[in-house]
């Protein structure tokens, strides 16, 4: 009979302290300021998760994971505020000693693709040089960073370690194009789509690239023409769609929470 009432007893508790985590979770979701609530709502499941665990075992061996989730669920609450790079720097600054080189480098990678959400170019590449693991998915990114600073010789080097690991990188040849482009160089920038789709006949992001030199250089002749490939390959081709603004200005954080 005590055996029974005790267990009860635990129940009627755990029952309580699900109650006083859903309230507390409710509450801070329903006094969040606007923005995305299903966010919020994580965003608070994520501290509320942390509480407890530190409150039961009182590890610091996820405390870094923890700030990182809270900087992307920050960032992308409030992107026009800095509180999510407060996060990241505590993210970096509790991460284990004993952690590997490899997770040090993402957590930089990570920073960066904040610092680049939030608008933060110069702070951005700081973030990825730092890292020492730039990857062909970075590559583009890093160049068109660098060429924002003005400094077009490095970014040529990525354009060009895109294109040594596949020739018939469309990102490559943008990246190469748009360097051209930014030196004044419009001539160049033509033939790096000549040799574009004489690689890949097909690519019709090739020809409406095409089409914007030429009509940058005053040839519109052949700037209707390479519109009408284009849309022959991709009839709902956008043709003001730009590579460069999306990696420069990304509309969406697509870091995800571990």
């Amino acid at each position: 009979m005590i055996t029974n009432f005790k267990k009860q007893s635990r129940k009627d508790d755990v029952k309580l302290l699900v109650c006083i985590i859903l309230g507390f979770l409710f509450l801070a979701w329903f006094c969040s300021p606007p923005g995305n609530k299903f966010i919020q709502l994580c965003f608070w499941g994520n501290n509320t998760k942390f509480f407890f665990s530190k409150l039961i075992n009182g590890s610091q061996a996820s405390e870094y994971i923890f700030h990182r989730n809270n900087a992307i669920y920050l960032a992308k609450m409030y992107p026009d505020r800095k509180t999510a790079l407060k996060e990241m720097d505590k993210a970096i600054a509790s991460l284990p000693s004993y952690a590997s080189d490899v997770e040090l480098k993402q957590l930089y990678k990570d920073r960066a693709e904040i610092k680049l959400f939030l608008g933060d170019h110069k702070g951005a590449l700081s973030d990825f040089v730092n890292s020492g693991s730039i990857n062909f998915n970075d590559s583009f990114k890093v160049a068109m960073l660098f060429r924002s600073v003005g400094n077009y010789r490095e970014a040529m080097t990525y354009c060009n370690a895109m294109l040594n690991q596949d020739p018939n990188a469309y990102a490559g040849f943008a990246c190469m194009s748009n360097i051209y482009i930014s030196v004044g160089r419009p001539d160049i920038a033509l033939n790096v789509w000549n040799l574009a789709i004489d690689r890949n006949k097909g690519n019709s992001r090739a020809y409406a690239d095409r089409a914007l030199v030429r009509k940058s250089m005053g040839d519109l002749s052949g700037y209707n023409d390479d519109v009408k490939i284009a849309k022959q390959y991709s009839p709902g081709i956008d043709l003001e769609a730009s590579i460069v603004e999306d990696a420069l200005h990304p509309k969406i954080l697509t870091l995800s929470v571990r």
